[in-house]
């Protein structure tokens, strides 16, 4: 069924086909999840549910799903997906002949309810998530059924870890694109971006603009963190007490099978080593079976660098030539074998602007091709990068030249904090916008072009697929912006105690900063 007029189909023709193929998702999710609930229950196989079930599928317009939002939960914005259960059709049938003694019903079909997606809403979240919208309203379908069958996220966390779990198990076993709803938008009652309860059997909220991430903090004593304000000792002890609940729950629950490291900020401390408690703990987890893997800003040769130093480069190691990685902010990712299984290219205009920038202003510009760097000029701030960061010394190469080869991955500048914030950041801004590119920041000193549409996350998602490893059983560990969708994303994200607020708010723990073990904390207490 379809109600208003959703401005995201351009035909009628193109509506009937979506339409068509999701009623057919539908029965497959509904069958998917019974079977899902059963086996749990019972800890067996079986290859169909006990008896046929069946539910009403509605997609609409912004307009509808608002009306319905506020009529049942009392917020007025779209949202979406809402799910309404047929609450009173037990109730009517105890008085019918067609109940058998005990309360089961004897009817042929059981009907669990309306399922109706926001084909507006689901086309945006598809844009901001790089799916397609039939891959995102099938996330949704997926929530609004399981909602349907008794799931919840809004009550406490372990239901909403449940239900992630659920929507994992049944898009895996699909072969659908994405982790979930719960996991993409956050645990707990803003999955869905809005404030309102969910009252009248509606299973949703507001799907536009929701944070990602459970706020559920752990700082340790001896992370670098501002002193509590008075009165906040009770706080932070009853978040420390939530906190070591969690992990517990999640290491009953959960094999951890993959550990993501960031680089800068912290697996390197502030002179850009890397702690000998740091060293012991991976050393334990890869003895564990723990693939353990680097998300980072640099490029391999320099991730590869900076392990050898401590032993943690090679074969079976946190990073080689033959082995999975995300390197220069996800732009190349590595999977089985080292084989490149995505990455990004910056447009060429992008590319002469930088070096013509970096001309006129005498500004160092490094650009980065995967596994070799090449620049207009030698300054010594690419001098530091290469000895002190360990990436490739770039070479002087003309700008023609430069264009005239393989696209570059990203650029960076590297001069001071001040000229980075008062100058390359809103000039880079304003003349990106609108563009195939965009900015990002890892340390104060650097700025980064890079293209748009790619993180670390997007890149990692390429790795999980790659090695059939769900979101769920991923810690990832980081402290700077590049970060903050790695640390959401994965199953259990770690916040350093140097991270930027917002990765802290989007981490399920944080630990100590990378002068004080931090990355150790986080190994022992999740992993070990």
């Amino acid at each position: 069924m379809v109600e208003g007029e959703p401005a995201c189909v351009s035909s009628e023709k193109e509506l009937e086909a979506l339409c068509e193929t999701l009623y057919n998702d539908s029965l497959k999710v509904v069958k998917a999840a019974a079977l899902y609930i059963i086996q749990e229950e019972e800890q067996g196989e079986r290859d169909e549910p006990p008896a046929p079930l069946e539910l009403s599928l509605v997609l609409c317009d912004d307009a509808h799903i608002q009306e319905l939002n506020k009529e049942w939960r009392g917020v007025d914005a779209p949202t979406d997906v809402l799910s309404f259960e047929l609450e009173d059709a037990e109730a009517e049938a105890e008085d019918d002949d067609d109940y058998e003694e005990g309360g089961s019903p004897q009817l042929p079909i059981n009907v669990l309810g309306d399922v109706v997606i926001s084909l507006d809403t689901a086309a945006r979240q598809a844009a901001e998530r790089q799916y397609t919208m039939l891959d995102e309203a099938r996330v949704l379908l997926v929530h609004g059924v399981l909602h349907l069958l008794g799931f919840d996220h809004e009550e406490d966390e372990e239901e909403a870890a449940e239900m992630a779990a659920a929507e994992q198990h049944i898009l895996k076993s699909l072969g659908w694109k994405g982790q979930g709803l719960i996991n993409l938008a956050g645990r707990g009652d803003d999955v869905h971006g809005d404030e309102g309860g969910s009252g009248g059997g509606g299973g949703g909220g507001s799907g536009d603009g929701g944070s990602r991430g459970f706020a559920l903090h752990s700082p340790d004593s001896g992370a670098s963190t501002s002193a509590p304000a008075a009165g906040s000792a009770a706080a932070a002890d009853a978040a420390a007490e939530e906190a070591g609940a969690f992990i517990k729950r999640w290491r009953t629950r959960t094999e951890a099978q993959l550990l993501a490291l960031d680089m800068d900020g912290t697996l390197l401390d502030s002179s850009s080593r890397v702690l000998p408690s740091s060293v012991a703990a991976i050393q334990a987890a890869l003895a564990r079976g723990i693939t353990v893997f680097l998300a980072t800003g640099k490029a391999r040769p320099a991730a590869i660098r900076a392990m050898q130093a401590v032993g943690l480069a090679g074969e079976g190691m946190v990073v080689s030539q033959t082995g999975p990685g995300i390197f220069l902010q996800g732009l190349t990712a590595y999977g089985r074998g080292g084989r490149l299984i995505a990455g990004g290219t910056l447009p060429a205009d992008v590319v002469r602007a930088a070096f013509e920038f970096s001309a006129a202003h005498d500004v160092p510009v490094c650009g980065f091709l995967g596994e070799q760097c090449v620049t207009n000029k030698l300054h010594p701030e690419l001098e530091e990068l290469h000895h002190r960061y360990y990436e490739p010394l770039a070479a002087v190469t003309p700008l023609a030249e430069v264009l005239a080869g393989p696209p570059l991955r990203k650029l960076l500048f590297m001069t001071s904090p001040a000229k980075v914030e008062g100058h390359l950041k809103p000039h880079w801004e304003a003349a990106l916008a609108g563009s195939d590119a965009e900015t990002m920041q890892a340390v104060p000193d650097m700025l980064e072009l890079v293209p748009s549409g790619w993180d670390k996350w997007r890149a990692v998602e390429h790795l999980l697929e790659d090695l059939g490893v769900p979101a769920s059983d991923l810690v990832a560990i980081g402290d700077g912006g590049n970060d903050l969708g790695l640390v959401s994303g994965a199953g259990v994200g770690v916040a350093m105690g140097n991270a930027v607020p917002a990765v802290r708010a989007a981490a399920r723990l944080v630990v100590a900063d990378n002068d004080s073990g931090g990355v150790a904390e986080a190994i022992e207490r999740l992993l070990l």
